[in-house]
């Protein structure tokens, strides 16, 4: 191998070239793989749940697998990087159970199989778990079948997370760029290069992805359960690894409130699910069951944009991850106490707009009623 890209290949212009690679591998993808959902009719169609007019192909989590995963494969070192054949499987699977799910659906159960699968490869060959609890209710270093039962619960939640916000334009992507961006540089400074690579690879890719999705109406796409679900595998895989190298406390750049500052980059995807889950439960359906509950639905109803929703939510998840980072140092269990009342207070004013104009509309409803009586 010549000498000068042996010599990129083994210092930080890798993190260019991957994020180029990325990105380029899913700009010109893209229309290929539109023009083909055109030629075989594979489309989203609108439905009472949806938030788009007209026909959209949905394949666009194909060009983020090819835009991820070959770059990753090309400019990790293996030696470095030993978990890399194990995440490579696991998103494999998720790759093909999204993609058969976008062309054919699938049941709910087999698309948890498929996820339950993914999350056990990683887990069990690449040993990827949570070991320490950062003394999150007093709980620090956990028993290992703990340990497993924990990370496949946290996995299976966050990969669902990002699948319940893929609802309008960009919202996935603009979170998954978020998570990657605060983890990237996270990963970047404490030296772990290739999980810094692996994050430029995807940031990469979905800005290609976004631009199709957002501003450009002739080639508009989708990502499909292929796109979000894959979305949240990876991030999944980002959040243990940063709270297992934010265990010893030689570490350069410790993040005191490791679990708390995680699940603030997740806030937006997290939060929704819990807040949604939990209405659910109390009106006593199934929290599986889908609604126009999320809160990019509520920002709908208030006559935000698909694109004005979607860098709302965005610029709001960088503000929670900013103050959690700052109070790291109050511990997790009040860093965690602190986002749950942000998140409660931050989605209380939708809800509390809504009700005052559907009162205001009832009102004057009542009152033209009122002025027709003979």
């Amino acid at each position: 191998m010549p000498t000068l890209i042996t010599d990129i290949l083994n210092s930080d212009w890798r993190l260019l070239l991957t994020f180029f690679t990325s990105l380029l591998i899913a700009w010109y993808s893209i229309p290929v793989i539109v023009n083909a959902a055109r030629t075989k009719n594979l489309f989203d169609e609108p439905n009472h749940r949806t938030s788009h007019n007209g026909s959209v192909p949905t394949l666009g989590g194909i060009a983020i697998f090819a835009g991820f995963s070959i770059p990753v494969m090309l400019f990790t070192h293996t030696n470095d990087f030993l978990i890399r054949p194990y995440l490579m499987a696991g998103a494999m699977i998720i790759f093909f159970i999204g993609v058969k799910d976008d062309v054919l659906d699938l049941s709910p159960w087999k698309k948890l199989y498929g996820q339950l699968m993914a999350a056990l490869i990683i887990i069990m060959f690449g040993d990827l778990r949570f070991t320490n609890m950062h003394g999150f209710m007093n709980v620090f270093e956990l028993n290992y079948y703990v340990s497993v039962v924990l990370t496949l619960f946290a996995i299976i939640v966050i990969i669902n997370a990002f699948n319940l916000i893929d609802g309008i334009d960009g919202l996935a992507a603009g979170m998954a760029i978020v998570a990657s961006v605060f983890f990237g540089l996270w990963f970047y400074e404490v030296g772990q290069m290739e999980l810094a690579l692996m994050a430029c690879s995807l940031v990469g890719t979905l800005i290609a992805f976004m631009r199709y999705n957002f501003f450009f109406s002739e080639y508009k796409i989708f990502m499909g359960d292929t796109g979000s679900l894959l979305l949240g595998f990876i991030v999944a895989t980002f959040t243990i690894q940063f709270n297992e190298l934010n265990i010893t406390n030689n570490a350069t750049f410790l993040i005191d409130a490791a679990p708390a500052v995680s699940f603030s980059i997740l806030f937006v995807p997290l939060f929704d699910l819990i807040r949604v889950f939990t209405f659910r439960i109390y009106r006593r359906r199934s929290p599986f069951k889908p609604d126009r509950r999320h809160m990019h639905h509520l920002l709908l109803d208030l006559g935000f944009s698909h694109s004005k929703a979607t860098f709302t939510l965005m610029t709001v998840n960088i503000f929670v991850v900013e103050i959690a980072w700052y109070f790291q140092y109050l511990g997790t269990m009040k860093v965690m106490a602190m986002l749950l009342f942000i998140g409660t207070v931050l989605t209380a004013i939708p809800y509390l707009i809504l009700m005052k104009r559907k009162r205001l509309h009832q009102a004057g409803t009542a009152g033209r009623i009122e002025s027709l009586k003979p």
